[in-house]
This record gives structure tokens, sequence and C-alpha cells, in this order.
């Protein structure tokens, strides 16, 4: 199955100014975390954003960059949550929907990764559990069920990013994008077909 990379940047935002208490020093945090991320050191980039997010939770900026300093330690299921949050808070932001569309991309080829060939011996699963070939296959098929799912949501999240920001500059691109990832999507449909049909070609 082919793999196609997400490819798509995801831009860190400054925080607004604004009477919240704790305002300076989300914003100290916010800094610093950039200057984190940008060298390429996520862990500490997380650290304080997630301090930032824990001293108020209602501002937009630091749940969208928390999500984004997720997204590129390719901790897909966390930035998704930061983002639906982030997007409770702002629903009018285009950025959101963006970087929700690479998170939720990110996390479907994390499952395609998984998906081994059934004449290997002695594959395992993500628990470490040695498989035969038939588990093999319904796990590889349940890979690909779940990376489906994740393809349509992030496709929705790119429609909805270019119907919220309009005039979006890489309308093209994303429209482009959109229809590789309904072709990948219908892939994983035919290799779960393929592999329900196979245990009872097996029987006959």
């Amino acid at each position: 199955m082919k793999k196609l990379l997400v490819f798509l940047a995801v831009l860190f935002v400054s925080v607004i100014s604004s009477a919240c208490i704790n305002n300076f020093a989300i914003q100290e945090l916010n800094t610093k975390a950039k200057e984190y991320l940008d060298k390429g050191d996520y862990d500490e980039a997380i650290k304080r954003l997630e301090s930032s997010v824990d001293l108020d939770g209602s501002v937009y900026e630091a749940r969208y960059n928390l999500a984004v300093a997720y997204t590129h330690k390719e901790e897909f299921a966390k930035a998704v949550g930061q983002l639906n949050e982030a997007i409770k808070l702002n629903p009018s932001s285009p950025d959101a929907y963006y970087t929700l569309g690479v998170a939720l991309e990110g996390e479907a080829y994390k499952k395609l990764e998984l998906i081994k060939d059934e004449d290997l011996e002695g594959v395992e699963n993500e628990d470490k559990e040695v498989l035969t070939p038939e588990k093999q296959a319904d796990e590889n098929a349940k890979n690909a069920e779940f990376a489906a799912k994740k393809l349509d949501e992030a496709i929705k999240a790119y429609k909805k990013y270019l119907d919220v920001s309009k005039e979006a500059k890489d309308k093209d691109t994303i429209e482009d994008h959109i229809k590789e990832l309904e072709v990948e999507k219908e892939e994983c449909f035919k290799y779960m077909a393929q592999s329900a049909m196979e245990p009872a070609e097996a029987q006959r």
C-alpha cells in the first residue's frame, strides 16, 4: 500500500494580548516553546505548552501551539485532542482545521506503517504478540479500517479549512492533496475487502 507523506507545514501562532491574569506567563511560555521548537527540541517545547494550557485552557493559541508541537513529535492523537479543543474556542480559525488535517493524516499513516506481509513468520503486533499469518491478516485489516476512518476525517478537515479560509493561496495544492487522500482511502477499503475474503477462501 502506497504511503503518502504528510507534507503540509503547520504554523506556530503568537498569543494575543488580553486582560487574562495569566496572559503574560502564557506569552512567556509560548515564546520559550517556540525557541525550543525551532531547535527541534520537541519535548521541552511540549513541557512549556502543557504548562501554558494548565494555566489557562481557554486560550486558543496555547492549545493550538501545543497541538503543533505534538504534531512535530508525531504524537498525532494528542494533537487531534488539542485541536478539537482549540476549534471549540475559535471555530473560524483556518490554521486549526489545516493542522487537524495533518494530524489526522499522521494517525492514519502510523497505522498503515503497521501493516505487514502475512507471509512473514513470527511478526508481532503493537503489544509484541507473535501473530500467525491469519491473525496478522486480521490485524492488518483493522489497521486499514482505522486508517480509512482517519483519512476520511482528514479530508473533511482540509475541506473545512478551504471553506473557512475562503481565499486560500494553497487552494489548488490542498484540493490535489484531498484527491490523493481519497485514492488512499479507497485503497484501504479494497485491502479490507481482500483481507475479509482470504479466510473464507482458505476454508474451502
